[in-house]
Parts: C-alpha cells; structure tokens; sequence
C-alpha cells in the first residue's frame, strides 16, 4: 500500500494548497451582507408581497392586507 500513498501525494498536495487558497479568500470576504428578498410572506394571513428589487426583511411588514 506504500506505493499507493506515492502516486497520491501529488494529488493530495494540490488540492491541500486549493484548500488553502480558498480559505484565505473565504477570509476575506468576511461576513454575508444583508439578507436581501424579492418576496415576503405575512406569517399572520398568508399574504405574499412581491419586490421589484431586492429588499431587507425589516421593509415589509406591516401587512398591507390585515395589518399584522
């Protein structure tokens, strides 16, 4: 099994270095924005409020159809 571990090695040091790459990228990036929605959904009656653009959640309420 030796000689199975050898012809992996370079394999397993690449994707080593990817994963390190990505990582380091990930890093950067550092936390997600603001959700953003094109829909909201009332949880009082159902109702269901299309955006034309994206939208925080906190816009939408209240309900236009029962208030909630």
């Amino acid at each position: 099994m030796p000689e199975a571990d050898d012809h992996l090695r370079p394999l397993r040091e690449a994707l080593e270095q990817v994963h390190a790459r990505l990582g380091g990228i990930i890093a950067r990036l550092g936390p997600p924005a603001e959700a953003r929605y094109l829909r909201w959904r009332c949880t009082g009656c159902g109702y269901l409020k299309h955006f034309t653009r994206p939208m925080p959640a906190h816009v939408a309420p209240p309900c236009p159809k029962c208030q909630g």
